[in-house]
């Protein structure tokens, strides 16, 4: 599968290439405002620490204590694996096996931490669009099913205190049972999921923000909401598995809705080509990480964990 994601990405690449006047991208990269990309790293930064402070939250509702820390280091080799593996999913992977290596059946509470942690995240992305929804002309459709869509998450995380333990005592038993086991209608977690919520939605908001910096180094005139809608709608796009690590998806996303809302096709593929830039940026602190721990052999089974 992996061919066809770097195929996909390629050709979304090449054909965005052949679409936009490149020259004039580059030029718009050669007199960015490199001091607004600098601040827009930093958001980015402070964003993920946040993320990490979020899923230590979420980690101790589910009974596994970290120093914050160790988690954040975790959080951000995470992200560095993320931008280089072929999937998000990879440094997901990575951190829920860190989380757990070297603790008695920590195995599905640390996989459930990196899961909520990554669904709190969507809830509060879902959140920051439907509030930029209210200042944009979307079509009612758009708006309908979009909140629609919110509303009924909403009426699932409000009632798991209910389904949740009826779930778990399923007849289904056997090897991967062991979710059943996981204290999500407890109310230490229930506590931590809604405490991290409001954590979640100044992440989006740091994301959006970098985005907006972003554009103004190149001369992208949008409004707030507008990039509000942009950034959380592709973040959602570029999150799913059928691309590199969302290449391709996300720069064509960012022009053609740029491109709706009235900016220049241009100066949004200049905009992309300097979020990628942030995001190598932000992930150097993971790789150093990754190095002072050892390298990928840290990810290599040892038998400790049982």
């Amino acid at each position: 599968m992996l061919w066809i994601k770097l195929l996909l990405s390629a050709l979304l690449l090449v054909y965005l290439g052949w679409l936009l006047n490149l020259s004039d991208i580059f030029t718009l990269l050669k007199t960015a405002d490199w001091q607004l990309v600098a601040v827009a790293a930093c958001c980015l930064i402070v964003g993920q620490v946040f993320s990490a402070i979020r899923w230590t939250w979420l980690a101790r509702g589910l009974g596994i204590t970290v120093v914050a820390a160790r988690k954040i280091q975790i959080y951000f080799l995470g992200m560095f694996l993320s931008l280089f593996l072929p999937s998000i999913i990879g440094g997901d992977v990575a951190r829920g096996w860190l989380l757990a290596k070297g603790r008695e059946n920590a195995g599905w509470p640390a996989a459930a931490s990196v899961i909520m942690e990554r669904v709190n995240g969507v809830v509060g992305l879902g959140l920051v669009v439907s509030f930029c929804m209210l200042f944009l002309e979307i079509p009612l459709l758009w708006f309908v099913a979009w909140n629609a869509g919110l509303v009924a998450l909403f009426v699932i995380l409000l009632t798991a205190p209910w389904w949740w333990p009826r779930l778990a005592e399923s007849g289904w038993s056997g090897k991967l049972s062991g979710w059943k086991s996981l204290p999500l209608s407890t109310p230490a977690f229930q506590t931590a999921w809604w405490k991290s919520l409001p954590v979640s939605i100044l992440f989006q908001i740091l994301v959006v923000q970098a985005h907006v910096l972003l554009g103004m180094a190149v001369g992208m005139e949008m409004s707030w909401f507008a990039y509000g809608f942009m950034v959380c709608v592709i973040a959602l796009a570029s999150a799913l598995p059928v691309s590199f690590n969302g290449f391709g998806i996300r720069e064509a996303g960012y022009v053609g809705l740029a491109t709706w809302f009235g900016a220049s096709a241009e100066a949004a593929g200049a905009m992309a080509a300097l979020w990628v830039l942030v995001l190598f940026i932000a992930a150097l602190p993971g790789g150093i990480v990754l190095w002072k721990m050892g390298g990928t052999k840290i990810l290599q089974k040892d038998g400790s964990q049982q």
